[in-house]
């Protein structure tokens, strides 16, 4: 008997049904960047604030992708590797299927210092991307890990490059991470933002979005952890090494927005969305 993970968000996350997502998909008219990708960062609050830079990213996947993984957060520096290990995924778009031998080469590469666990919980910076990608890549698998943000992050994008080329796979890996997460409801609003937040966050935002585009793992987890600049930065760096590894060194930056651009408020949260590809 299959083992099938089902929805774990409400609804506000993201729409329940397949005719509600290519409804989204209208409004947003996502189109396809220069570059035929294979890695990118995108972030993962709820679709009415971040879904059209997800798609975004999304749709300038290559398309001969065979399996997509999709990386989280929400896991601290020195924490374990957690692993997706349901068979499929009941998504609304339909069952999206686990690539269980990829998955496999994956974990049997992993060194004693990355001890990996199986996912027990709902986490959203999986899920509101997954949802996203069985509709885009249909015809694709998918793995899922959440990564520590740590420099172990780099290795295991390495590992995820090696075992495509070992299994024979054409893989696209996502890394998903929000930005700096501003204001009362984050307990985060030091003296010298004030007079203008907005433009301090972005700031320091931006700082952190050119050190991944640019290749500067060791540069961005700095920042992520003395800025306070990104909630799940390893996913994002473990996608960065897996496009290095691929001989893509050069990053893309297709967008920079907040949460303040839909629904102003004090408190706020920063999104970008990069890319690694080839012309």
């Amino acid at each position: 008997m299959l083992k099938i993970r089902r929805r774990g968000l409400p609804k506000g996350w993201y729409p329940a049904t397949e005719e509600d997502i290519r409804a989204h998909f209208r409004r947003w008219s996502p189109a396809p960047a220069a570059v035929s990708a294979i890695a990118g960062v995108v972030p993962h609050a709820g679709w009415e604030f971040c879904g059209s830079m997800i798609a975004s990213v999304l749709v300038s996947l290559s398309d001969d992708i065979q399996t997509m993984v999709v990386l989280g957060g929400h896991n601290p520096a020195g924490g374990l590797f957690i692993n997706y290990s349901e068979d499929a995924w009941e998504l609304p778009a339909g069952l999206y299927s686990r690539d269980a031998a990829y998955v496999d080469s994956v974990e049997k590469s992993l060194t004693e210092d990355m001890p990996s666990i199986e996912e027990r919980n709902v986490d959203n910076t999986i899920e509101v991307v997954m949802a996203m990608a069985g509709v885009v890549k249909p015809r694709s698998k998918w793995a899922a890990w959440r990564v520590p943000s740590d420099e172990r992050a780099i290795r295991f994008g390495e590992l995820l490059a090696e075992a495509a080329d070992r299994e024979g796979r054409s893989v696209a890996v996502i890394g998903s991470t929000d930005l700096t997460h501003y204001g009362p409801n984050y307990g985060f609003m030091p003296p010298e933002s004030r007079n203008d937040p907005v433009t301090w966050v972005e700031k320091r935002d931006r700082l952190l979005l050119d050190a991944i585009v640019s290749g500067d793992a060791e540069r961005a987890l700095e920042l992520s952890e003395s800025h306070h600049s990104a909630c799940s930065i390893g996913g994002a760096i473990a996608a960065m090494s897996f496009a290095h590894s691929k001989g893509k060194d050069k990053g893309q930056l297709l967008s920079y927005s907040t949460s303040r651009d839909i629904y102003p408020s004090p408190s706020f949260v920063g999104y970008g969305a990069v890319i690694w590809g080839s012309e």
